[in-house]
């Protein structure tokens, strides 16, 4: 994928590659030892497969693409960690 800035993906839809509406990206999570993008917060929309009412980190290794929207493997979705959000 091609560099961007990162306040650029705040408010972008977060779709699975096979259909679903995710939610949209609150927040990113950068670690500042290795220069990378961790995982995006995002909090869930309505009927997403991910848990309602709730800011979830989704890693940045399952994105696929970013353009208008921001595409993850939902295959994965169910493989990684998906935690709830700590808000500081």
């Amino acid at each position: 994928m091609e560099k961007m800035p990162a306040r650029l993906l705040f408010e972008r839809n977060v779709v699975g590659n096979m259909g679903s509406i995710l939610g949209k990206v609150k927040d990113v999570i950068f670690d500042e030892r290795i220069g990378r993008l961790v995982s995006l917060e995002v909090e869930p929309t309505e009927n997403s497969p991910i848990e309602e009412g709730k800011n979830v980190l989704i890693p940045y290794r399952i994105v696929t693409a970013i353009k208008d929207v921001v595409v993850v493997d939902e295959k994965s979705l169910n493989k990684v960690n998906i935690r709830p959000s700590q808000s500081i």
